[in-house]
C-alpha cells in the first residue's frame, strides 16, 4: 500500500504518542513530512492520512457516503455510544437520526435553555472560594453534564450522572488509555469498561420507560417511536457528547482568560455579546477539544497528490488547520480581535465542530453554553492562574484537555483588579 510518508515506528509506539503528546506529534510530522502524512494508531482499522489544507478539507468534507464514510471512522466509540449512534452511521440512517436529534438544538427551542445555563452557572460559582485553586476541567464536567440531564430528562439524576462520569473517567489515564487502544476488546480494561457501560445501560433503560410529554429532549425522541436499542444510543450519545466537549472547552476558556486578565475584563466591563462570541471563538480555535474528523475511504480518493486506496482513513486535522500561519497569523496567540468588525476565515479555515453533514449538531448548543458560563464568571470574579506555565494539551479519550485539569485562583472583582493587572502571567 503506497501512502504518504509517515514515522516508521511500530503502530504501539505511534499510539502511545497519540495519546501522550498528540500535538506534538502532529506538529512533528507536519514539519518533518510536509502534507499529507500517515499515522498509523491502534484505534484505527486503518492508516490515517493527515491533511489541513482548506482545499483539501472542501473535498473531504463535501464528498458523498459513497466515496468517504464518517460513521467508519468512528467506530472505536461503538462500545460505549452503540451501533445506533450518530457517530457511527452513515448515508441515509445517519441523516434520518440528525433530523430527529437536531431541533431541540437549534433555533427557538435553543431560548428555553438559556436561562438554564445561566442559572446552573450561577449555581457552580456560588462553590468557588476565592483564593482557593479551581480545578476548572472537573467542575465544567460537573456544570455541563447537569446541563444536559436538564436538557434531555427535564430534571438532574444524581445517580445517572455518577455512572456517566464513572464510566467516561475510565478513558482517561495514560495507561489505560494506550491499553485500550492496542489490546483487544474483552481483554484487560476493557472488561472494567464494558461493565461499567452495562451498569450506566440499566438506568438509561430505566429512564427512558417513563412515561413524559414535558417538552424534554427525551419526549421529543420517544415521538418517533425508536426500538429501545435505539433510544439508548440515542440518549448515550447526546449525554456523553453533549457536555463532555464543551466541558474541555469552557476549562480551556478559563485556563486562557486567567493568563490574559484584560481580555476578561473587557468581557466584563462591555459586556458585549459580539466581543463574548469572538472569546469562545478563539477559544476553539486555538484550543480544539477534537484534533481531527476523519473519514474512511470508500472508493479511491485523491488527496495531495496521492490517490487512497478504499479502507484508509482521510483525516482533516483541526488542530494543525487553526495552527496555519498563512490563515491566522502568529496562530500561537490568544487574539479574539481576530473574529471581530466582520472579520471572517476563509471557508473550512475554522473547523472546530467538523464540516458537511457530519457537522456537530449540538454546535450552536454548545457556544451557547460557552457564552452563559463565561458571561457568569466575568461577572463574579477575576481569574489568576494557579501554576506558572500554560498548560499543555492533554488527551483524555477523543478529546483534548488542560494537562493539569485547567487550575485558576478566582479572586472577588474589588480586591484583585490591581494585582491580576500587575502579576498574571500573559503566556500565548
Amino acid at each position: 500500500m503506497l501512502l504518504p510518508p509517515g514515522p516508521q515506528a511500530p503502530a504501539a509506539i505511534q499510539t502511545y504518542e497519540w495519546v501522550a503528546r498528540p500535538t506534538a506529534l502532529m506538529r512533528r510530522c507536519q514539519a518533518r513530512y510536509g502534507e499529507p502524512f500517515t499515522l498509523k494508531i491502534a484505534w484505527a482499522d486503518a492508516p490515517m492520512v493527515f491533511v489541513s489544507d482548506p482545499q483539501e478539507l472542501k473535498r473531504v468534507f463535501t464528498a458523498g457516503p459513497d466515496v468517504l464514510r464518517a460513521g467508519a471512522s468512528s467506530t472505536v466509540l461503538e462500545p460505549f455510544a452503540g451501533p445506533h449512534s450518530i457517530l457511527v452511521l452513515d448515508g441515509d440512517e445517519h441523516l434520518r437520526e440528525r433530523r430527529l436529534m437536531l431541533p431541540p438544538f437549534h433555533g427557538e427551542a435553543l431560548a428555553r435553555w438559556r436561562q438554564t445555563m445561566a442559572d446552573l452557572a450561577a449555581a457552580e460559582l456560588d462553590g468557588w472560594t476565592p483564593g482557593r485553586p479551581v480545578h476548572t476541567l472537573r467542575r465544567m464536567q460537573a456544570l455541563t453534564l447537569e446541563v444536559i440531564l436538564r436538557v434531555v430528562f427535564a430534571s438532574g439524576d444524581p445517580a445517572l450522572r455518577d455512572a456517566i462520569r464513572r464510566t467516561l473517567d475510565m478513558t482517561t489515564s495514560l495507561p489505560r488509555l494506550w491499553a485500550m487502544g492496542v489490546l483487544p476488546r474483552g481483554a484487560g480494561p476493557w472488561r472494567t469498561f464494558i461493565r461499567a457501560v452495562h451498569e450506566l445501560d440499566d438506568l438509561i433503560y430505566e429512564r427512558a420507560d417513563r412515561a413524559l410529554d414535558d417538552g424534554s429532549v427525551l419526549a421529543v425522541l420517544k415521538a418517533a417511536d425508536p426500538e429501545p436499542a435505539q433510544l439508548r444510543d440515542q440518549l448515550v450519545t447526546l449525554l456523553a457528547a453533549g457536555h463532555e466537549t464543551t466541558a474541555g472547552s469552557l476549562a480551556w476558556a478559563l485556563e486562557r482568560l486567567a493568563r490574559h486578565p484584560d481580555i476578561l475584563a473587557r468581557m466584563r466591563e462591555e459586556d458585549d455579546d459580539e466581543y463574548l462570541d469572538a472569546v469562545v471563538k478563539e477559544v476553539l480555535r486555538s484550543r480544539p477539544v477534537l484534533a481531527i474528523a476523519p473519514r474512511q475511504v470508500v472508493s479511491s480518493f485523491a488527496v495531495g497528490g496521492w490517490t487512497l486506496p478504499p479502507g484508509v482513513h482521510v483525516t482533516p486535522c483541526i488542530y494543525l488547520t487553526h495552527r496555519r500561519p498563512e490563515l491566522w497569523g502568529d496562530p500561537a496567540a490568544f487574539r479574539p480581535e481576530r473574529f471581530l468588525n466582520g472579520a471572517a476565515p476563509p471557508p473550512y479555515a475554522f473547523i472546530p465542530f467538523g464540516g458537511g453533514t457530519r457537522r456537530c449538531l449540538g454546535a450552536a448548543f454548545a457556544t451557547l453554553e460557552m457564552r452563559e458560563v463565561l458571561r457568569a464568571v466575568a461577572g463574579r470574579f477575576a481569574l489568576r492562574p494557579a501554576h506558572r506555565h500554560a498548560e499543555r494539551m492533554r488527551r483524555r479519550s477523543i478529546t483534548m484537555t488542560p494537562s493539569r485539569g485547567g487550575y485558576v485562583v478566582p479572586e472577588p472583582l474589588a480586591s484583585s483588579a490591581a494585582r491580576c493587572r500587575s502579576s498574571a502571567v500573559t503566556t500565548a
